[in-house]
């Protein structure tokens, strides 16, 4: 990595974000790697790492590199705000006339940078990549990846293309438009997909970690789902009526039956496990139904705080117009 003492006056023609959680192994192989790439794509970049809160040591080793080479600029969160902010702070700090956001893990190849650029030069304002795993990926990261992508495309109104990462490029239009999005429960990959604007997609197979363990667990696999679903569709609102009403006409049907069975054999008793049927399902479906209305005005009580999307602690080779560190949501 050769040192350059003099960062750019001007914006970048490309950015590369990367969000940084724990990742003090391999970070330094990662950046020198990207920057490889970059160098033999363009004479004019930025690579911005933001730090998640780590607490391995990560941000001393991204101070090291800025140091080294000024282009290189880096971001520390005051504590671990998530994948999906930490995004969101580096698109907040990027200057590029085109944004790439990757992981720094390295199973998002940067040799795709070049194809994605000559894309973006050709009038596609946002390039994807789709997600392909080799034999070694075990079955049930490939199942929990299907099965969200799915979700979010049965449930949601925004569509999707299936294996559809974080990893993309994105025109200076759509970064701007990102960013004055205010809501907190950010899903940014469904975010783009809701702004338009021309699309491409290029497949990639993930390679194994540089170094280290997944910090994405099922757990949060499963909030992010959750957080798509209930910022892109109330469908789930809607079964809960729909639900509500094939009860209240199975109830009718029930009653109209029991009455035929009354004026054809006498019979007034009840039966005990049928009203107990009764009670428990319709426990189950109000319960339910709370449930995800709860998941909704939740998060209405949450945007209604005006809270900050994260709070930055520390921020080095960025101008003086972006040093606020207390970035709070656009009116």
């Amino acid at each position: 990595m050769q040192i350059n003492m003099k960062a750019d006056l001007i914006a970048p023609e490309i950015s590369v974000v990367a969000p940084v959680f724990n990742e003090a192994e391999g970070i330094k192989t990662f950046a020198e790697t990207v920057i490889a790439v970059l160098e033999q794509t363009t004479d004019s970049w930025e690579l911005v790492l933001v730090d998640d809160g780590s607490s391995d040591g990560s941000w001393e080793i991204l101070r090291s590199l800025h140091d080294k080479n000024q282009r290189i600029k880096i971001l520390r969160l005051s504590r671990n705000f998530g994948n999906q902010a930490a995004i969101s702070a580096g698109l907040k700090r990027a200057q590029g006339s085109a944004v790439i956001t990757m992981d720094s893990d390295l199973q998002h190849p940067p040799e795709l940078i070049p194809q994605m650029v000559q894309l973006w030069k050709s009038g596609f304002q946002s390039i994807y990549t789709i997600r392909t795993y080799s034999e070694e990926t075990g079955f049930l990261k490939q199942f929990t990846s299907s099965a969200f992508a799915k979700a979010m495309n049965f449930f949601s109104t925004t569509s999707m293309p299936e294996g559809m990462s974080d990893y993309r490029l994105l025109d200076r239009k759509i970064v701007d438009s990102l960013n004055a999005m205010g809501e907190n429960a950010r899903f940014v990959r469904a975010m783009v997909s809701w702004l338009g604007f021309r699309q491409a997609g290029l497949p990639f197979t993930t390679k194994p970690r540089v170094a280290g363990t997944t910090k994405f667990s099922v757990v949060k696999l499963l909030r992010l789902s959750l957080d798509g679903i209930t910022s892109f569709s109330v469908m789930p609102l809607r079964w809960i009526t729909c639900c509500g009403l094939i009860v209240a006409a199975m109830s009718l049907f029930y009653a109209g039956y029991v009455l035929c069975e009354v004026i054809a054999t006498g019979i007034t008793t009840p039966g005990w496990s049928t009203l107990v049927v009764a009670v428990l399902f319709l426990g189950g479906i109000q319960l339910t139904a709370l449930g995800i209305v709860g998941e909704y005005v939740g998060r209405i009580y949450m945007e209604t705080k005006h809270r900050p999307l994260f709070v930055v602690e520390e921020q080095l080779g960025f101008e003086a117009d972006t040093l606020s560190v207390f970035d709070v949501k656009a009116a």
